[in-house]
């Protein structure tokens, strides 16, 4: 983050596309212990570098290329999903009887996608129609999905938004000329119904607490069963059709920001010690009050004078979002937050700069990339979603950026015109 004499604020575009050139050679240690999750670590990667506009400048194209042979080695022959990395593939061992060890996985698969329509490719060796089927048979009877298909084809893993989010944007970037998205589309609007609480955002599962993640996933899945539909329908119809409240979502969401963005507690002996302390200066204080009782009353202060002259020396405060009530801000839940209200077209209800300010001053990394919180290592989830979060307000150096899709307009514009979608 770099300021002007005036104190403006503006994105280090350079600092941060050398961050995630870094990471696009070698990602620290600690990352080992996600291998199985690498094909998001990839998404995170690409995304980022194509947000900044920096994935055909930086990147060669043997490089992009390379990539995409990756991505397509991880995808499963028999159902056209794909597995999150390499190191389950059985290869010539592979077998009616073992397949289920080697599953393609929801999530990985739309990151997959996502990564490959990214980078280029029109997705022409998918497989397409398995993929679909496929899809279509992780749906429960109550309208979630599951994450893969286990022995005997059973659904298994959780069911939660999550989830949906994946199924349903994993359909929308195959959907050619279809006029049925052919799934039970009024059980899964039933379902995200269920998991909006009384609070006004949505839980993991009905009656669960609100969680600002999970309220995007419901927001962005909904969009997608609009898209989905020929022709399209907008949000804000699919949410009149599963009878949403979304006064009530809008305002959980506008009340999760806040300026609580520092973590450090004091614990109750402290406080208790610090109790004393002030019980102690306060009697200080009424004694000294009493004596200067009989002295000549003073001038008083002006108070106006005293608040705008405080005013003038406290530098703004930033505020970020929180992912639940009464916790502190964190930078995903910026993103989870704002891409949720601009799906809605409810984003400039947000106070801007504030948010600016706490992503640009609190959370930006010297090295680039955007921290969980102030004083943390940027990480790759993060420093994306920061870069999202700013993109929405069309932040100078950032692409224009599709909150339902998750990743640049451009990218998306590329997915539409692929040559077998227009047969």
């Amino acid at each position: 983050m770099s300021m002007s004499a005036e104190g403006k604020m503006q994105l280090d575009r350079e600092r941060h596309v050398k961050y995630w050139k870094r990471c696009s050679q070698l990602l620290p240690e600690p990352y080992t212990s996600g291998e199985a999750s690498r094909m998001s670590f990839g998404f995170f990667i690409v995304a980022a570098l194509d947000l900044l506009g920096a994935l055909e400048t930086v990147i060669t194209p043997a490089e992009r290329q390379s990539w995409i042979e990756w991505i397509y080695t991880c995808q499963v022959p028999h159902t056209g999903g794909f597995r999150g990395f390499t190191g389950t593939i059985l290869g010539g061992m592979r077998n009616p009887q073992n397949w289920h060890w080697d599953p393609a996985n929801l999530p990985n698969t739309y990151f997959a996608l996502a990564t490959l329509v990214i980078l280029g490719d029109d997705l022409g060796r998918v497989k397409r129609r398995e993929c679909l089927a496929w899809v279509r048979r992780l749906q429960r009877p109550n309208g979630s999905f599951g994450e893969f298909l286990g022995e005997d084809n059973v659904v298994e893993g959780a069911d939660d938004l999550r989830l949906c989010l994946c199924a349903v944007g994993t359909m929308k970037i195959l959907q050619g000329n279809e006029q049925s998205i052919e799934i039970d589309a009024f059980r899964l609007r039933q379902f995200i119904t269920n998991c909006q609480s009384h609070e006004g955002g949505f839980g993991q599962a009905p009656l669960l607490e609100a969680h600002s993640g999970l309220n995007y996933c419901a927001i962005a899945a909904l969009s997608f069963l609009g898209l989905l539909r020929n022709p399209p329908e907008s949000i804000q119809q699919v949410a009149s059709q599963a009878k949403l409240d979304v006064t009530g979502c809008v305002r959980w969401m506008l009340d999760r920001q806040t300026t609580w963005i520092d973590g450090e507690d004091e614990d109750e002996d402290e406080d208790s010690e610090d109790d004393d302390e002030r019980g102690d200066e306060d009697e200080r204080k009424e004694k000294d009050f009493k004596h200067d009782e009989d002295e000549p009353q003073k001038q008083p202060l002006n108070l106006s004078s005293l608040r705008d002259g405080l005013m003038a020396q406290e530098p703004a405060a930033g505020a970020g979002f929180c992912g639940r009530c009464g916790k502190m801000a964190d930078t995903c839940y910026c993103f989870w937050n704002v891409g949720a209200l601009a799906i809605l077209q409810q984003h400039q209800l947000v106070d801007i700069e504030a948010l600016r300010r706490y992503l640009l001053q609190h959370v930006a990394h010297l090295i680039g990339g955007f921290g969980k919180a102030p004083g943390e290592l940027p990480d790759v989830l993060h420093s994306y979603l920061g870069l999202a979060t700013l993109a929405i307000y069309n932040e100078p150096g950032l692409k224009e950026f599709d909150p339902t899709f998750c990743f640049s307009k451009e990218a998306v514009e590329k997915m539409k015109k692929a040559s077998w979608r227009l047969n």
